[in-house]
C-alpha cells in the first residue's frame, strides 16, 4: 500500500505490542526487540487511526491477557472474545507450560463480523520468536473488513489484501505522532 493511497483510518486493526513482561518474570523478548510498558502502550492514539465502526485483533501472551483487555479498553474498543493458538510444542513457564497465544478480538461502535462460523482457536506452526502465524491474516479478512492496518509490523503481510503497516523492519506506510517504531535487533 502506498503511502498516497493508504487511508487515515482503518476499519480493522491487528496489534502485536512489544510487551513489557520482563517484571512477569519473562526476560525472552528483551532480546529480540525494545519493549513499551504497559502505560505507554495503552497511551498510543490508537482510537485516532480506526473508524467509528471497527475491529481489533489484539495478540496477548498468557502473561499478558489482563493488561491485553485493558490495552483495548483504552484504545476505545471492547473485547469481545478470545481467540486461542494452540503451539504444538512444550513453551516455557513458571508454573505451567505456555504452548499457547491469544489473539483478542475486539470492537467498537456497530461492527458486525462477515463469517460468524469462526471458531475460538486455530491452530499453526511455531516459527522463529514473535512471529505469528500467516493463517492470522486469512482469518483476520475473512472476519473483518478492511481497511486494515497492521501496528508492530515486521513484515508485510502475505496476502492480496492490501495492508498498510508500522513497524520498523520495513517501510512504514503511516506514523502515529510520538511513537516512533520499536527497535528490533532480529
Amino acid at each position: 500500500m502506498s503511502a498516497r493511497s493508504t487511508p487515515r483510518r482503518f476499519a480493522t486493526i491487528l496489534a502485536d505490542p512489544p510487551w513489557d513482561v520482563a517484571q512477569k518474570g519473562t526476560l525472552g523478548a528483551i532480546r529480540h526487540y525494545d519493549l513499551m510498558t504497559l502505560d505507554r502502550i495503552k497511551a498510543m492514539p490508537i482510537s485516532d487511526l480506526a473508524t467509528d465502526d471497527a475491529h481489533l485483533w489484539l495478540w496477548v501472551t498468557n502473561a499478558t491477557l489482563r493488561d491485553g483487555y485493558d490495552v483495548a479498553d483504552a484504545w476505545g474498543f471492547t473485547v469481545r472474545s478470545p481467540l486461542t493458538w494452540v503451539k504444538f510444542r512444550l513453551g516455557l513457564g513458571n508454573y505451567l507450560r505456555n504452548s499457547t497465544e491469544h489473539l483478542l478480538f475486539a470492537t467498537r461502535g456497530r461492527a458486525p463480523v462477515r463469517f460468524k462460523a469462526q471458531p475460538t482457536w486455530m491452530t499453526a506452526p511455531v516459527q522463529d520468536h514473535s512471529h505469528k502465524p500467516e493463517e492470522q491474516y486469512a482469518l483476520i479478512e475473512r472476519v473483518s473488513p478492511g481497511p486494515y492496518l497492521e501496528l508492530f509490523a515486521r513484515r508485510h503481510p502475505p496476502t492480496s489484501e492490501p495492508w498498510a503497516v508500522w513497524g520498523n523492519q520495513i517501510p512504514s506506510s503511516v506514523e502515529i505522532p510520538g511513537y516512533p517504531v520499536p527497535e528490533y535487533s532480529i
